[in-house]
């Protein structure tokens, strides 16, 4: 049922076949006089046509070389027809005459239908085609014995909203936009394990871990700490410190009109055809090069595609709170005219600057959620003669050509020493080549690393690539001192959780003493650990006493309340009874709400994967997983930030005409969940303009979702379908739940 309000980014129309880029071209020329660059940064071009064409993610290998996926199948024309011919590929690109222009072109991969992601990892390419997650291994740029990893990585769903992003994380495992999963390889077996729900295109990360994403209405989601730590505790609906809106200030400064999906709708475009705020927010990059100066790093960089721009987002950390403002109130990062200009992917760089992935195309949006306004828009300003391209940017600041980079021939000693550079490409890069070398001979120049103060990010990925070689010691948890950088200690209390043996009584009574000496430090990062972790070391006096003195450090805090419960799964009650009389309020409370939920069976969303028995086959739920499970869940349970749960939507609850009237003209403004109003960030886009979408699909859509997720099972004729289709709303836009209560409630 519900789309999202605008399109995220995607594109698209294409006429001619996909013919296979020449091995070796010429560079061509494209003038780049139109782009408007802030802070004296220069822009240059890497690659474009006929190298490439319809990019939509790249990265880079050890040796510095660029690898390109392309998506050329998605909407092949205006109406979307022939989609399933797969045309998508993967490409590696090389400059071999070194003057910083790719002129060399060599297919990877190819016949893909509408590859999703990629990321270069142990040793091979782990890559998306839906529904699908695979690993190929690499041998001389060939393919090699792949594997399937993932048969339900992206099930149903328009491409639009599919999982994406394969990012590997400083603690090791691979996180993903639109999803809630995430992968590891331990010994050549691939693990997959639930995790938070983040995001819609694109997904990044700072230094320390914590992920960041957003949706297509708002630049900057994130979560204040390393993943899978608030959601340990099955019964508990953490508040605090995950899917956090960073950036709530969504404004855009377009330089010229813009044709976007519902521009029709009051205040989504200004006087002058301009548009206000983010349609199509996607790819945030956390800069990590570390070569701009230090005012830009750790900034964030948001792909704003339907502006032609890159919005800028400064970030301030306080109280282990994160708060994104825009660098600027008037203008961005970067912006052009040239309305073929679609940054749909950013990357940090090998060389401390950062690349652009420029899908270059004049139409962004699929045909499921295209309306007839913007259809004209299209036509009019003929966007959809911008077509069979492709192009990839590098960003620096001094305009200082790229230098070459080849990881693979150094020796494990070299990889260490690169865990203390500046560049964050550099150190993620280290980190996962030692772990799969499983480098032992430089254990202990890890150990050393990991216990020099001087460079507090290297102790930080040697203690994560220790973890992920297995090499931890008791000794590496026990050495820490006081007089370290909070986030290094921090990190120590969390690898506790990791500690590959289980914790004999004496090793506990060790970790206790150390725990005390950092409770004295009074640092709000180290006490959330804590928190964390000494809930989990049973209901020993001393355990619950430390865990006490927390609470009342920080009496109205829920974040610290929340990281307590989560780490104390089964141990509620007892812990409650013991905090009665000196426990603050909140956490009674938040306690109290846990128990509840446990009577109730009622279990956070990393356990609550609703699985749907009836109607398996049908076309209605075929259906619904293509156009509305994207943003409402397969089972219907919804998606934070962006749909409601369609389980206890109280509209959901009424007759099937009004199910069918939001299917076909859409939703706005605030509804009831269970009872309770709740407004979102984007509005609810009607399908009855899809061409696809026959009166008799919309009807069986409807069947589907008032046996699925509604107490009053319920179809509807085809014949009131066509009649529905006819009755528009009021204002002749998108139907409110009051005007839909007004009409059919008796």
């Amino acid at each position: 049922m519900m789309n999202s309000k605008y399109p995220l980014f995607i594109l698209i129309f294409f006429i001619s076949c996909h013919s296979d880029p020449k091995s070796v071209v010429s560079e061509p020329e494209i003038d780049l006089s139109g782009f408007i660059l802030q802070d004296n940064f220069h822009i240059e071009l890497i690659a474009s046509e006929p190298l490439i064409e319809t990019p939509v993610a790249m990265t880079f290998d050890n040796q510095g070389r660029v690898w390109v996926m392309e998506m050329p199948d998605y909407m092949p024309n205006i109406h979307g027809s022939d989609e399933d011919v797969a045309r998508g590929r993967i490409i590696i690109l090389e400059d071999k005459n070194g003057n910083g222009r790719m002129d060399h072109s060599k297919i990877f991969l190819e016949k893909l239908h509408q590859p999703r992601a990629m990321a270069l990892v142990y040793g091979g390419l782990l890559y998306a085609e839906a529904p699908n997650l695979y690993f190929i291994e690499i041998e001389n740029d060939q393919p090699k014995n792949r594997i399937l990893v993932d048969s339900l990585y992206a099930v149903g769903g328009n491409v639009e909203h599919q999982p994406n992003g394969l990012m590997m994380n400083l603690d090791n495992w691979i996180y993903n936009a639109k999803s809630n999963f995430r992968y590891r390889r331990v010994a050549g077996i691939w693990k997959k394990e639930p995790t938070h729900f983040r995001g819609q295109w694109g997904i990044t990360r700072d230094d320390y871990g914590r992920l960041y994403y957003n949706d297509n209405s708002n630049p900057l989601y994130g979560d204040f700490v390393m993943p899978n730590q608030m959601t340990r505790n099955k019964f508990l609906h953490p508040k605090e410190g995950v899917g956090k809106n960073i950036c709530v200030d969504r404004t855009l400064h377009p330089l010229q009109s813009t044709a976007v999906n519902r521009g029709y709708m009051d205040g989504v475009l200004d006087n002058d055809g301009k548009l206000v705020s983010f349609t199509s927010a996607c790819s945030p990059m956390i800069y990590r090069g570390n070569d701009f100066g230090g005012k830009y790093n750790g900034n964030a960089f948001v792909c704003a595609p339907e502006i032609n721009a890159i919005k800028r987002i400064t970030l301030s950390e306080k109280n282990l709170e994160i708060e994104g403002l825009p660098a600027w109130n008037n203008k961005e990062f970067l912006i052009t005219t040239d309305q073929g200009f679609r940054p749909v992917n950013l990357n940090n760089a090998p060389d401390g600057s950062f690349y652009i992935t420029d899908m270059h195309r004049g139409i962004i949006q699929h045909k499921v959620y295209m309306t007839a306004y913007l259809k004209k828009q299209i036509e009019t300003r003929q966007l959809d003669t911008i077509i069979n391209s492709g192009r990839i940017f590098r960003i620096s600041q001094k305009g200082d050509k790229s230098k070459n980079i080849d990881l693979e021939n150094l020796s494990n000693g070299q990889l260490c020493d690169l865990l203390k550079n500046k560049n964050g490409w550099l150190r993620d890069r280290a980190q996962q080549l030692l772990i799969h070398r499983n480098a032992v001979d430089v254990v202990e120049q890890l150990r050393s690393i990991a216990k020099n103060s001087e460079n507090h990010l290297a102790q930080i990925h040697a203690f994560w690539t220790l973890e992920g070689m297995k090499f931890f010691d008791k000794s590496d948890l026990l050495t820490v001192q006081n007089d370290w950088n909070p986030k290094v200690i921090a990190t120590t209390v969390q690898l506790i959780e990791n500690f590959p043996n289980k914790m004999d009584d004496i090793f506990l009574e060790e970790i206790l003493k150390k725990y005390d000496q950092f409770f004295q430090i009074n640092d709000k990062g180290i006490d959330l650990q804590l928190a964390f972790l000494v809930a989990r070391m049973g209901n020993k006096k001393d355990v619950n006493e430390l865990l006490l003195k927390l609470n009342q450090r920080y009496p109205n805090d829920e974040f610290i309340a929340e990281a307590i419960i989560s780490g104390m799964q089964g141990k509620e009650k007892l812990f409650l009874d013991f905090v009665k009389r000196e426990g603050s309020e909140s956490l009674k409370n938040r306690l109290n709400q846990v128990l509840e939920n446990i009577k109730k069976g009622h279990p956070n969303r990393i356990f609550n994967r609703i699985k749907i028995g009836m109607d398996d086959k049908t076309v209605g739920r075929d259906l619904f997983n293509i156009h509305c499970a994207a943003c409402h869940g397969i089972g219907g349970e919804g998606v934070q930030n962006l749909a409601p749960s369609l389980l206890d939507a109280d509209l959901v609850e009424m007759d099937s005409k009004v199910v069918t009237s939001i299917i076909l003209h859409g939703l706005q403004g605030e509804i009831n969940v269970d009872g309770k109003p709740m407004t979102f960030s984007a509005a609810m886009p009607g399908l009855k303009d899809n061409e696809e979408l026959t009166d008799e699909k919309i009807a069986a859509i409807t069947a589907y979702v008032k046996n699925a997720f509604s107490l009053s099972p319920q179809g509807i004729k085809i014949e009131k379908v066509k009649e529905l289709r006819n009755e528009t709303p009021k204002d002749g836009e998108l139907y409110s739940e009051k005007e839909l209560i007004e009409k059919y409630q008796k």
